[in-house]
């Protein structure tokens, strides 16, 4: 199935996120030590914490949104457990590597829900290409479903990296 990227909008979105406070969502990560301050390490459209069957329909709609011809009861890949370990293993990278800017990038799911190939479309650096990467062929996913039944599709993230 091929993916639309809508990333103007998405763009438009990240970043008037005091316009789109309720919108927006935050990744913090374990402040540091000597610090009590938990740094934002990502924004996105969809709560971090929450696997797909726990999304409101509004925020299904949003993950739906950047896919072409679903049907109805149709549903798209998404990682098993939320977008929380993936921006778990971003936060512990130190400051110097973690720079700011969109990530985008695809993961082939297969029909049992494994990795089957990536693809890094942005990120703000090299290092974080490959990490990225790793990252996403590490995680298990929920498989899509086509017409009743787990189909192969390519799962799309869309997130804005911060340094704040």
């Amino acid at each position: 199935m091929t993916v639309i990227f809508r990333t103007a909008a998405l763009a438009a979105l990240l970043a008037s996120g005091a316009a789109y406070a309720d919108v927006v969502y935050k990744f913090k990560d374990v402040p540091r030590t000597g610090s009590h301050v938990a740094r934002n390490v990502a924004f996105s459209p969809v709560p971090f914490d929450k696997r797909y069957a726990d999304l409101s329909a509004a925020q299904r709609e949003v993950v739906r949104g950047a896919y072409e011809h679903l049907g109805d009861n149709d549903e798209p890949p998404y990682p098993a457990y939320g977008l929380n370990p993936i921006f778990r293993l971003l936060a512990r990278l130190d400051q110097s590597v973690l720079k700011a800017g969109p990530l985008r990038a695809t993961v082939m799911v297969g029909v049992d829900g494994r990795p089957v190939s990536v693809r890094v479309l942005d990120a703000p650096n090299d290092f974080l290409t490959g990490f990225v990467g790793n990252a996403l062929m590490l995680q298990e996913y929920k498989p899509a479903v086509c017409a009743g039944q787990p189909c192969g599709q390519e799962f799309l993230l869309l997130a804005t990296l911060t340094d704040e």
